[in-house]
C-alpha cells in the first residue's frame, strides 16, 4: 500500500511540476500582446479598407478600431472672462 500511495504521490508532484512552465509561458505571452497603434488603423482605413477588414488584417478587436475611428469629446474650453 506504501508503494502505490509514494508512486501516486511521485506521478503527481511530476504532472504539477511538468505543467507549471506552460502556464508561464501562457500568462508571458498575453502580458507582450501586441497593441495596433490608432496611426495604423486610421491609415488603414483612410486607404479604403473597411473596418471589418482592418480588423482582421491588423489582428486587432472591433472595440479597438471603432475607439481609434470615432471622434471622442472634448470638453469646450470656457471664454475668457475679463
Amino acid at each position: 500500500m506504501r508503494r502505490i500511495s509514494a508512486g501516486l504521490v511521485a506521478l503527481l508532484a511530476a504532472v504539477s511540476l511538468g505543467a507549471a512552465p506552460v502556464g508561464a509561458t501562457t500568462a508571458k505571452h498575453k502580458a507582450h500582446a501586441h497593441k495596433v497603434s490608432c496611426k495604423q488603423i486610421k491609415d488603414a482605413i483612410a486607404s479604403g479598407k473597411s473596418a471589418e477588414d482592418v480588423a482582421k488584417e491588423l489582428k486587432a478587436s472591433a472595440e479597438r478600431v471603432k475607439s481609434c475611428t470615432t471622434e471622442t469629446a472634448k470638453p469646450a474650453k470656457k471664454p475668457a472672462q475679463k
